[in-house]
């Protein structure tokens, strides 16, 4: 049997279907049985959607492995991550795999793949995905390359793993820049992430600088999504760096695009921003009606991440106001919420907010615990900049208990960045 006709009605006939029952939403039965008999010929979607059904390759009715069976093959498999349906991806990615092709379709499989696994929250297994198809991309394809890395370096970076980051990162942008006809608004992406990574590690300057290219990147590409996201990323270095009214100005820009196209969960981060912007231009009031307002929106979009966020936030302003039970109510309550969305940054400075808090309020074993915690998830990650905030913290306050030794060994390591014997400071019994 070599016709398409003759397969499918062998197919058909032995999944115990009629004609009507195939057609069913598909076609017609008229249509089904001038396809048997040869009479009439479906277009390669149509034959794709009844193989689907017939749970059979649509390899099987063709007979080949043509190249345009293939490049639909892989535009399917973007459709399904799209349309949320990572399961369906993965399984045309694996039918795409097992024909011939070229290196690059073989390499922009197996990133579809990736981010199918991305979808899928298989992390460890997206990022082997990512990287088989770094290694089998050719470098005569500078835009694929960058896609790739692009793509490795945004799942290091989902976890935590910044130097990583930052490496894949700048690869992508290198490959970019050899690309002639380079995707404005990847390249947008690609700064963003850089300018986030740069920021996680405390460098902050460097971070402001890929930031302020992303947002030149995400203009030319002319994508509100990404000129959003980068102008709520400015708003966040130009506080750390000081500069509050140009912070200000990106925070007000970046709520006013994501509330315009529909983006609520980032417009509430923004809410959270400009909470920050406030409180370090010494307007607690203000900020604090930001963080409250961020606060009640996440918990009533169950946001982890964001509400880990603001309670942190919240705790942090309610100990320095001398309200050590609420500080310590709110920083569990962000330690929570972080610790179920994967942000163990966030996680790690509520720990210490709550380690003050127990602290203050006579618990010295528990804010030993939760300075612990906190030191070690930030030393994990290779936070510097946060951690050297953190000993600063802790060191103040085995300064107050009398303990000068260990208070100046946690300072000079904050001082120094050299954090190889945190381990030995951390042990129990310290």
């Amino acid at each position: 049997m070599n016709s398409v006709g003759e397969r499918l009605r062998e197919a058909r006939i032995s999944r115990g279907l009629t004609q009507a029952q195939l057609a069913r939403g598909l076609a017609t039965k008229g249509f089904i049985s001038q396809v048997e008999r040869n009479h009439a010929t479906p277009s390669l979607a149509k034959l794709r959607l009844m193989a689907e059904r017939l749970s059979l390759p649509l390899g099987h009715f063709t007979g080949d492995s043509s190249p345009l069976e293939l490049s639909y093959l892989r535009k399917s498999a973007e459709l399904a991550i799209k349309a949320h349906e990572p399961e369906r991806a993965i399984g045309l990615v694996e039918e795409g795999l097992r024909f011939p092709a070229t290196a690059n379709e073989r390499a922009d499989l197996l990133r579809i793949m990736g981010l199918a696994l991305e979808a899928s929250n298989r992390l460890p297994e997206a990022i082997s995905a990512h990287q088989q198809a770094a290694a089998i991309a050719p470098p005569d394809d500078p835009e694929l390359n960058a896609s790739i890395y692009a793509e490795i370096g945004y799942v290091q970076q989902s976890q935590e793993q910044f130097n990583s980051a930052m490496e894949a990162n700048l690869r992508a942008l290198s490959w970019l820049d050899r690309s002639r006809h380079a995707d404005p608004a990847l390249r947008a992406r690609v700064l963003n992430n850089l300018g986030r990574s740069s920021y996680a590690l405390g460098q902050l300057e460097a971070s402001d600088r890929y930031l302020q290219l992303a947002l030149d990147a995400a203009l030319d590409a002319e994508s509100l999504l990404r000129i959003a996201n980068a102008h709520m990323a400015l708003g966040v270095s130009a506080r750390a760096i000081g500069e509050l009214d140009r912070a200000l100005e990106h925070c007000n820009r970046a709520l006013e695009l994501h509330s315009r196209i529909g983006q609520h969960r980032a417009a509430n981060m923004v809410l959270n921003n400009l909470g920050d912007v406030h409180y370090a231009a010494g307007r607690k009031r203000e900020a604090a009606e930001f963080q409250q307002r961020c606060l009640a929106r996440a918990r009533e979009m169950r946001d982890d991440f964001e509400v880990g966020v603001a309670a942190g936030e919240l705790a942090r302003y309610a100990l320095e106001e001398k309200r050590p039970a609420d500080a310590m109510a709110l920083a569990r309550e962000s330690q929570q919420a972080a610790a179920r969305s994967g942000d163990h940054l966030h996680q790690a400075v509520s720990a210490a907010v709550e380690g003050r808090a127990a602290e203050q309020l006579g618990h010295p074993t528990i804010a030993n615990r939760k300075f612990k915690l906190a030191l070690q998830l930030l030393a994990d990650r290779n936070a510097a900049g946060k951690l050297a905030e953190v000993c600063a913290i802790y060191a103040d306050l085995l300064r107050a208990r009398g303990d000068q030794n260990r208070a100046f060994a946690v300072m000079r390591m904050a001082a120094e960045r050299d954090f190889s014997k945190l381990t030995g400071l951390l042990k129990p019994g310290k």
